[in-house]
C-alpha cells in the first residue's frame, strides 16, 4: 500500500507541474540593444538575404517577476531591400534564470528617411518556456553609412535599440 501511495504522489506531482508549465501567465517587456549582420548586404534592389542577430535585453518588467534579463540569438532569411522586405526567422531567447524559449515567425522591414531600419518580428514560442506565447520584437537599427544602400555591397551591419514583448494571458 505504501508503494502505491508513493506512486500516486509522483503521478500527481507530474500532472500539477506539467499543468502549471503550460498555464504560465507571461506579460513581459524587455528593452535592449541589437547588432544584426546581413549576407549579402541589403541594397535598394530586393534580393534574398540571410541575417543573424544578437540582442542583450534588460531590465525586463512584468510577469513573471523573476525574469529580469535575456539574451537573444536570431537567424533568418528573406527577400529584403533597404526600403522594404519580409523574412522568416528562428530565435532563441536565453532568460536570466537559466530557462530558454525558441520562437519562430516572420518579420517586416520598413526604412525611414533618417537612415534607420524599423523591423518588426512577430512569432510564437514553439519550444521551451512560455510555450505558445506571442512574441513581438521591434528593432530600430541605425545605418552609419547612409550611401551603403546604393553600393553593390549594400548594408551588411547595423545596430540599435530593440524592445521584446512576450504575452500569454490565461
Amino acid at each position: 500500500m505504501r508503494a502505491n501511495r508513493g506512486l500516486w504522489l509522483c503521478l500527481l506531482s507530474a500532472v500539477l507541474l506539467s499543468t502549471s508549465a503550460r498555464a504560465q501567465l507571461v506579460q513581459l517587456t524587455c528593452p535592449g540593444t541589437e547588432a544584426t549582420h546581413y549576407e549579402p548586404g541589403v541594397t535598394q534592389t530586393p534580393r534574398t538575404v540571410a541575417f543573424t542577430g544578437q540582442s542583450t535585453l534588460g531590465p525586463c518588467v512584468g510577469l513573471p517577476l523573476g525574469v529580469i534579463s535575456a539574451s537573444i540569438q536570431v537567424v533568418g532569411s528573406g527577400v529584403l531591400s533597404c526600403s522594404l522586405g519580409s523574412s522568416t526567422f528562428s530565435m532563441r531567447i536565453d532568460w536570466n534564470d537559466g530557462t530558454w524559449s525558441k520562437v519562430e515567425g516572420t518579420s517586416l522591414i520598413n526604412a525611414r528617411p533618417a537612415g534607420e531600419m524599423v523591423i518588426v518580428l512577430t512569432g510564437k514560442v514553439k519550444e521551451g518556456r512560455f510555450l505558445d506565447a506571442t512574441v513581438v520584437r521591434t528593432l530600430t537599427l541605425l545605418q552609419t553609412d547612409l550611401t551603403a544602400c546604393w553600393t553593390p555591397e549594400g548594408v551588411t551591419d547595423v545596430a540599435g535599440a530593440v524592445t521584446l514583448t512576450v504575452t500569454k494571458l490565461l
